[in-house]
């Protein structure tokens, strides 16, 4: 039987070196607006603040990358860090207030950050954080009255994990947590010649990869997985085959890229 592009693509990436997949994720928009803070305020505090920013992420002015991280991050002082979660509130309401869905973003910060989670948060490790991981999640659905594979609480348990690998915390479980299904994922599919799909089905496709990748790359999370998809998304294949080479994935970058040509 012949294989498809799309089984071609998923066995080039489970060729790619460690180093690509954390250089994916260390090119991620969020990553490059946060990381400074993360060396600047206590972990809880860093933490929720970044789940707080992470649970607004949509519907914004333009793509996220352009016109939210770039334009919220820098309005949030590196140092004091604020003494409790509330003066979050204080410091997000000006911007959340001139953004789309103004409302409901505002109705947002206030229902997270009064949250009993947003405090454990706050007072927590990053050690302490990992372990309850996947206990964090259910309760992110449970506070923000939202089922809990719902697309802005995975987004925002991916702004968590990030939180976690900009400390070097590695031993958490995103093993159940689902993909954040958006645009660019969907892009891939398409251009690979799959069906359209629902979100579920769209989901578990990528979880499939995942597992694939990880027989030979155990390290490697849906966050590493969803970080490398969401930047090759849309690019040309000139565009991708030069972005894979900077990260560091070598003539997989060509082979992968040629997947992608008309």
């Amino acid at each position: 039987m012949q294989t498809s592009r799309f089984d071609e693509f998923v066995q080039l990436l489970t060729q790619l070196p460690l180093e690509t997949w954390e250089a994916a994720v260390t090119a991620e928009p969020e990553w490059k607006w946060m990381q400074p803070l993360s060396q600047a305020w206590k972990f809880g505090h860093f933490a929720a603040l970044f789940v707080t920013l992470g649970l607004n992420d949509y519907q914004t002015k333009g793509k996220a990358d352009v016109n939210y991280w770039p334009k919220v991050v820098p309005q949030i002082p590196r140092q004091p860090d604020p003494a409790n979660p509330l003066q979050l509130i204080d410091l997000l309401k000006p911007f959340y207030s001139k953004e789309r869905f103004a409302q409901t973003k505002l109705e947002r910060l206030e229902r997270f950050v009064r949250s009993d989670l947003c405090h454990k948060i706050w007072t927590s490790s990053s050690a302490a954080i990992a372990a309850d991981f996947k206990e964090i999640w259910q309760s992110l659905g449970r506070t923000m009255n939202q089922q809990p594979d719902k697309k802005t609480i995975a987004f925002a348990m991916k702004c968590l994990a990030l939180a976690l690998l900009m400390v070097g915390e590695t031993e958490f479980d995103f093993g159940t947590i689902p993909a954040p299904v958006n645009s660019r994922t969907r892009r891939i599919s398409d251009r690979l010649g799959l069906p359209p799909s629902d979100d579920v089905t769209e989901r578990q496709r990528w979880r499939t990869v995942l597992n694939q990748i990880r027989k030979s790359h155990p390290e490697i999370t849906i966050v590493h997985l969803d970080s490398l998809v969401w930047q090759i998304g849309t690019l040309s294949p000139r565009e991708m085959e030069a972005h894979l080479r900077d990260l560091g994935a070598g003539s997989l970058a060509t082979h992968i890229s040629r997947l992608f040509s008309p």
